[in-house]
């Protein structure tokens, strides 16, 4: 990037920093007043904020992916560079990340056990499903699970829907 644009990058930084420090004052001093409107008011304003940073935050994460993917590998390839030290950066190398998903699972998995993979195959269970399923136990069937096998929590959490 040009001097420039890190100063400016930066300067947003610190800036940021100081808005987040000042918003926790802010978010102490309205919690104690324990006025239910004003904490529901500085938490929607904090959750806008928030909102738009999170949409910065993508943008430049969307910069990053595609140089990372895309556009330094490519350098790298065209220069014949697999790995190189950076000065002020340091070891840059170009790597691959494999992914593997079965098209067809009752096949995969014959497939598998068949060429001797069979180490490979384990039950699971997905995470969401089983939260799910225990919500479910407690609040239609009002039964808990047995703690000495799982462990089951809950965390309170506040949405805001727009009124049309």
């Amino acid at each position: 990037m040009k001097d420039a644009t890190l100063k400016y990058l930066q300067d947003t930084v610190t800036r940021l920093q100081g808005v987040a420090e000042q918003i926790r004052i802010d978010t102490n001093e309205v919690v104690a007043t324990n006025d239910h409107i004003a904490i529901i008011k500085h938490y929607d304003q904090l959750r806008l904020a928030n909102e738009h940073i999170k949409e910065a935050r993508e943008s430049l994460s969307e910069i990053a992916e595609l140089l990372s993917k895309e556009q330094v590998p490519s350098v790298m390839a065209m220069h014949s560079i697999k790995t190189i030290t950076v000065v002020g950066v340091g070891r840059v190398t170009v790597s691959h990340r494999f992914s593997c998903s079965m098209l067809d699972k009752d096949m995969g998995m014959s497939w598998l056990k068949d060429n001797g993979h069979e180490g490979l195959i384990q039950p699971t269970v997905n995470s969401s499903t089983l939260s799910a399923f225990a919500k479910n136990m407690l609040e239609v069937e009002g039964k808990e699970l047995p703690p000495e096998i799982f462990k089951v929590g809950t965390m309170p959490y506040t949405s805001i829907t727009k009124v049309k």
